[in-house]
């Protein structure tokens, strides 16, 4: 797969044409391309790994090829502008009618969902709570294993944000296993019952 045919990792391009301008971007583009073509060589791999890990390693080491020390901080924001763009577009898809109640009925399954392929411990999904810490994130392990963990970054920086955009309920994540933490806290309340308990005076 190439870079410009990702819906996620294409706008990194004008990004760095922007920082860089176009001759270097294209050198750094394009090394990113070259990347990918040699990370199509790992089998037993899955599809996110393939179209969301790889591109973001591929990424990193391009960058930090032409720019050393610069690529973790234009990934990371890369990462978190993303993640704001996909949050804008999961506000309206939960804003429509019944949406919030569809996605709490479903929690567990989400949460199994979630947690698939994952290490987690404290996990904990009720009627209107969800929480887990996850301890091994096979993302993060592949990454490590390819001596780039810190890519993994622009990935925890899209779910940072992207994660918020759910109407119905308040998402928190404090620690990061990509950012040396020693586990990935993720909380989820249900808002719905904190307006409910609000109003009734609880």
């Amino acid at each position: 797969m190439k870079l410009e045919r990702s819906m996620v990792f294409k706008g990194l391009q004008q990004d760095l044409i922007t920082r860089y301008g176009k001759d270097k971007a294209m050198m750094i583009w394009d090394y990113a391309n070259e990347e990918m073509l040699r990370m199509e060589t790992y089998e037993a791999v899955d599809k996110t790994t393939k179209s969301i890990l790889f591109p973001a390693i591929a990424l990193y080491k391009a960058i930090e090829r032409y720019a050393p020390g610069e690529a973790l901080g234009i990934t990371r924001e890369y990462g978190t502008k993303t993640g704001l763009r996909i949050k804008g577009i999961f506000h309206k898809v939960s804003s429509l009618p019944g949406v919030p109640t569809i996605i709490w009925k479903n929690m567990d399954k989400i949460a199994a969902r979630m947690s698939d392929g994952y290490t987690c411990r404290n996990v904990n999904v009720t009627e209107h709570e969800c929480m887990m810490d996850v301890v091994g994130c096979p993302l993060f392990d592949q990454a490590k294993e390819m001596g780039v963990p810190e890519a993994v970054q622009m990935i925890c920086s899209m779910d940072k944000q992207y994660m918020t955009g759910f109407r119905g309920l308040e998402y928190t994540r404090t620690k990061s296993l990509a950012e040396g933490d020693d586990c990935c806290d993720y909380r989820i309340v249900d808002t719905r019952e904190k307006a409910h308990n609000k109003q009734n005076g609880k």
